[in-house]
């Protein structure tokens, strides 16, 4: 019995070549399509060249990212960015808890973060949640990296350090917190209260083995910044002096018992410090800002004149970007930025009061009451947008997006120039 023909099963195709007239019916639509198979070596050899090509970029940018090449770092870019997680409903968001401060407020590797009263929770482009844990901190602050992020109960003793979707580690102090950084592989910098002294400084591997400790005499230190690959750190304090103020600004390297570097200012109180990945630092005084290039062991001031501080803002990958004025009440501001070498931008005038600042690549972002306007470094407008009455914060995620903090939301202003 011959071999029945099933529905699958290949069927000769006609002799199409010597055939004057052609027809659809006559013939399988996929004979028409039909050409030679490219030959074997041609596509072993094809795919040995794009093999090679891949593994050698993949070596660049595993080289030229070694620092931040982790288990943790491997992993997210897996979850998120090749397969793309994004769950959520959109911006804005009513966050998780009764009230976020400002200091609670950060970008982590693209992603808000914040600690509320009751919850820390890291979100994604969508208002997705990463991440939602609870925690019992009265008075919580973040600070964040590229990769990681601390959060630490300010005059307490706990801190959690965190991931962009989990817990990393839990810990306690036995003294009160005054300040912390993470650097980018995660090694993290906490500066609590001394025993003995007045402040001191401890600094741990992503492991949470202790790496390097250091204890302040002289200065009650109460910031701390730690460079990208977390091997120095810059730290500001305070004393009196003759009756009066004096600040000091500790460049600290971990591989030495001595401070690297040290400067004093008189008559001004530094309210924080930034290493910038170039290796530069900036500290942001209540009389001046201190920019010192620490290779060349020397320091530049920008005096305030009879101009007052009202606000300000660190990018590890720029510089500082402030706001002047001399106004009592704060209203009719000057803003300029300070970029990692070192160069002061033009000022910028401001009729109004300037709420929150923020500054990346060529842009600046200024919160000033119900709306957020960015401008480049000439001080051109770029782009103004209505915000809402209770906006506090404004984070820049990239050049193209800025997350803003309210009193109960969280928005996203997508930037088209």
């Amino acid at each position: 019995m011959g071999k029945k023909k099933g529905r699958y099963e290949h069927i000769p195709p006609k002799d199409i070549k010597n055939r004057e007239y052609t027809s659809y019916e006559d013939a399988p639509l996929r004979e028409y399509g039909y050409s030679e198979p490219a030959p074997q070596h041609l596509t072993k050899k094809f795919l040995k060249v794009f093999g090679i090509l891949f593994i050698s970029v993949v070596v660049v940018l595993a080289l030229t990212n070694l620092d931040n090449l982790t288990s943790d770092n491997i992993y997210n870019w897996f979850q998120y960015d090749l397969l793309g997680k994004t769950e959520g409903e959109g911006y804005p968001v009513r966050f998780s808890g009764m009230s976020v401060n400002n200091g609670s407020f950060e970008i982590m590797d693209g992603c808000p973060v914040y600690c509320s009263d009751t919850s820390l929770v890291v979100l994604n482009s969508n208002a997705g949640e990463y991440l939602n844990t609870h925690h019992s901190f009265a008075n919580p602050v973040v600070r964040t990296s590229s990769g990681y992020a601390i959060i630490f109960n300010s005059d307490a003793t706990g801190y959690k350090i965190i991931s962009r979707d989990r817990v990393v580690y839990t810990g306690t102090m036995d003294r009160k917190l005054f300040d912390a950084d993470v650097a980018s592989n995660g090694t993290y910098a906490l500066l609590t209260r001394g025993n003995d002294y007045l402040s001191e400084l401890n600094v741990y591997k992503g492991d949470n083995t202790k790496k390097y400790e250091y204890s302040f005499a002289e200065y009650y230190v109460n910031s701390v910044s730690v460079n990208s690959n977390g091997t120095r750190a810059v730290l500001s304090g305070v004393s009196a002096k003759n009756g009066g103020l004096i600040s000091a600004v500790y460049i600290l390297d971990f591989e030495q018992d001595s401070y690297l570097q040290k400067y004093e200012f008189e008559d001004s109180f530094v309210y924080g410090v930034e290493y910038l990945d170039n290796g530069n630092v900036i500290a942001i005084g209540s009389k001046a800002a201190y920019f010192i290039n620490v290779e060349k062991n020397k320091q530049t001031v920008f005096d305030y004149d009879v101009k007052t501080l009202t606000n300000y803002s660190f990018d590890s990958g720029y510089g500082a970007v402030l706001s002047l004025s001399t106004d009592t009440d704060g209203r009719t501001c000057d803003v300029f930025t300070i970029d990692q070498d070192g160069k002061k931008t033009n000022d910028i005038h401001i009729d109004g009061k300037v709420l929150s600042l923020d500054y990346i690549s060529e842009s600046i972002a200024v919160l000033t009451a119900g709306e957020v306007t960015v401008y480049n470094l000439k001080g051109k407008e770029l782009k103004r947008a209505e915000a809402d009455s209770d906006s506090r914060k404004v984070c820049f995620c990239d050049k193209n997006d800025i997350y803003i903090l309210g009193t109960s939301l969280i928005s996203k202003l997508e930037l088209k120039y």
